[in-house]
């Protein structure tokens, strides 16, 4: 018996006896299963790990490189630098803390689905020929700034009254975000790559579309934050935006996927 046979036969076994066979989940699977927003920007922020509320309050900027301001088709014009300074003076909602971490539903990924689900970009590049990724996700914190607070409006006008010049009438500068909320989520992986018989397999597996897929790695932990933004400048305003009806407006779906398609291009990461 061939290997191609000996490694159907395994296959078809382990379909029949030993494990029910799962599957990639669609995209709009994936992000209910965990929990991930269209709105937010999703990026790592090693530095924030141990107190991922200093993350409220901070200011983000589009640049553009080239003569037009970025866009989804075309995010090579463009980077994402920190503002200075953080808005001043803002108040965490309380309630808006969870007691303990939610465990989010496991999720098998593979190079395909990572592509498609800005939460997952940061994986791919790591798949390496047929392979997959076996994910238990879980919030681990979360904090909204609390807007109702008079901190925050007065904290919003003096941060643009102090950038006024530098950043929001700087024709270089596209847009402005600033974090009003965010969630930290644990991610906890284990890759996975299609066994052949012949090539030296793992000590765990895993049933995939019919296929054994198995592993030696042991599980690793990453950290990746949802960011929720509110815009304070878009390209077409290079005014403040207190005079405008859509005064500190919560980031559109595009603009949220515009910024995580930069930072996956430019590999950003909060520092």
């Amino acid at each position: 018996m061939g290997n191609n046979s000996t490694t159907e036969h395994i296959n078809e076994t382990m379909n029949s006896e030993v494990a029910e066979s799962k599957k990639i989940s669609s995209v709009m699977e994936a992000q209910k299963m965990l929990a991930l927003q269209n709105n937010m920007l999703y990026l790592g922020a090693d530095a924030y790990i141990g107190n991922p509320y200093a993350l409220l309050g901070t200011v983000l900027e589009i640049r553009k490189t080239q003569a037009d301001c970025p866009s989804i088709a075309n995010t090579e014009n463009a980077s994402i630098e920190f503002s200075a300074f953080k808005i001043p003076g803002i108040e965490i909602d309380e309630t808006s803390k969870i007691k303990e971490p939610i465990k989010r539903q496991s999720i098998l990924v593979d190079q395909k689905l990572a592509v498609e689900v800005s939460f997952l970009n940061y994986l791919t590049a790591e798949f390496e020929g047929e392979s997959s990724f076996s994910l238990m996700v879980f919030d681990q914190a979360t904090g909204l700034v609390n807007r109702d607070s008079d901190t925050w409006n007065k904290g919003v006008q003096s941060w643009m009254a102090d950038n006024k010049t530098t950043i929001l009438d700087d024709p270089a500068v596209c847009y402005v975000y600033a974090v009003i909320g965010f969630v930290q989520k644990y991610i906890i992986r284990r890759k996975y790559t299609k066994f052949t018989v012949g090539a030296k397999g793992g000590a765990f597996g895993v049933n995939l579309n019919g296929q054994l897929y198995t592993s030696s790695e042991d599980y690793s932990l990453d950290v990746r934050y949802g960011l929720q933004t509110v815009i304070l400048k878009r390209p077409a305003v290079t005014k403040s935006l207190f005079a405008e009806k859509e005064v500190l407006a919560e980031a559109k779906e595009d603009e949220a996927n515009l910024f995580s398609a930069i930072a996956k291009a430019r590999s950003f990461t909060l520092k």
